[in-house]
């Protein structure tokens, strides 16, 4: 390849990178606006923040115009950074927009470097601002450098910033919307402004639960669910706070236990309850099991059975005993009957005079071998 061709593929292969350069350098802007907060609630600060970057010929003095929504924004005060000189910088804050003026101390010689965030426009969002967003107009002009040259700088900029809706203050109400039992039914039926209630459950019914509600962000809690023995009263509470926690109400509901029937507190069939002790017929009744043999019936539950009981052991004998002259014999001994049948006698009794017997054949031949003669 000839010498010619050979410069000529290098400029081409370079010519993108000669071009970048002097690009890139162009591009470097005296100064860029920025905000510090995309959103602001009322009360809060928000900043308008001027940064400078690093350019050879920096500027020695230029204006700065900020313009605001007032219904929105006020102005609060500047803030700058060490590269801006004390009365370097005039601003008319009572104007709308604000100016400002800056003019470098020329008795440096040369005009300070300014590089990064060297101004901020410090605004607070008014507590009656509308919600949405609000613009910030940033704008610079009449820039020089320190031998009073005009530079060709003149950059203005839209910065929005979004104002948040108002948060809503906690209420003071301290209500329930809703109050349910999941067994039985209120009286009188629900209503918030109703703090009295009565509730009717059964004996068997240990505790009740509810489903509430309070209104407006407020809590509830209640103070229980279990409930006392059966046949008395237990009051339930539930105590709603406001969401402000500034009030405080309470529902009471009397939950009544209804008593607990004879039938299943006495006379039930059934094993008596750890700690208790068995009682009345069930008592009477193992007392009976336990004379329960040949020849004798078991007393029935109630004295009103008796009649019954008497019929159908007449029922089931043979006719012939059915005859004889004492059907059944009642004979009391304390707390107990004992039931003869016919002409039928208990076995113990039969037991007691065979004994009866054997005792006096007993006696008998002992006295005969005593007397009876030798020979």
């Amino acid at each position: 390849m000839k010498k010619r061709d050979l410069r000529v593929f290098l400029l081409l292969l370079l010519f993108p990178v000669i071009l970048r350069i002097p690009a890139h350098a162009a591009t470097v802007p005296y100064f860029t606006y920025s905000v510090d907060k995309p959103s602001a609630a009322r009360g809060e600060l928000v900043k308008l923040q001027i940064n400078a970057g690093q350019v050879p010929d920096t500027a020695a003095g230029f204006r700065m115009r900020v313009g605001y929504r007032a219904a929105a924004l006020s102005f609060v005060r500047t803030e700058t950074s060490s590269q801006i000189k004390s009365g370097t910088m005039v601003t008319n804050s009572v104007s709308n927009p604000i100016c400002s003026v800056y003019v470098c101390n020329v008795d440096q010689g040369t005009a300070p470097q300014l590089s990064g965030n060297i101004i901020s426009f410090v605004f607070q969002v008014r507590d009656g601002a509308p919600s949405g967003d609000t613009v910030i107009n940033a704008h610079i002009d009449e820039v020089c450098n320190y031998a009073a040259k005009q530079l060709d700088v003149d950059i203005e900029e839209n910065l929005t910033v979004s104002i948040e809706p108002p948060e809503e203050e906690p209420s003071d109400e301290a209500a329930l919307s809703r109050l349910a039992p999941y067994n039985g039914e209120l009286v009188p039926e629900f209503s918030p402004d109703v703090y009295q209630y009565r509730l009717s459950v059964d004996y068997t019914v240990e505790s009740v639960e509810f489903y509430a509600r309070a209104e407006e962000g407020g809590t509830v809690k209640i103070n229980r669910k279990s409930l006392f023995k059966p046949g008395t009263d237990t009051p339930i509470v539930a105590t709603v706070t406001s969401a402000d926690k500034a009030n405080q109400v309470q529902y009471v509901v009397l939950v009544s236990r209804a008593e607990r029937p004879v039938a299943a507190a006495g006379l039930s069939s059934g094993p008596p309850r750890s700690g208790e002790k068995a009682s009345g017929p069930e008592k009477t009744n193992s007392n009976q099991a336990k004379l329960s043999e040949k020849g004798t019936a078991e007393m029935p539950a109630r004295e009103d059975d008796f009649s019954a009981a008497a019929e159908a052991e007449n029922q089931a004998q043979p006719q012939t005993v059915q005859t004889a002259a004492q059907p059944y014999t009642n004979t009391g001994y304390g707390g107990r009957n004992i039931y003869m049948i016919g002409n039928q006698m208990p076995v113990y009794v039969n037991g007691m005079l065979t004994a009866a017997l054997c005792l006096m054949l007993g006696i008998a031949l002992s006295l005969y071998l005593k007397i009876k003669p030798r020979q």
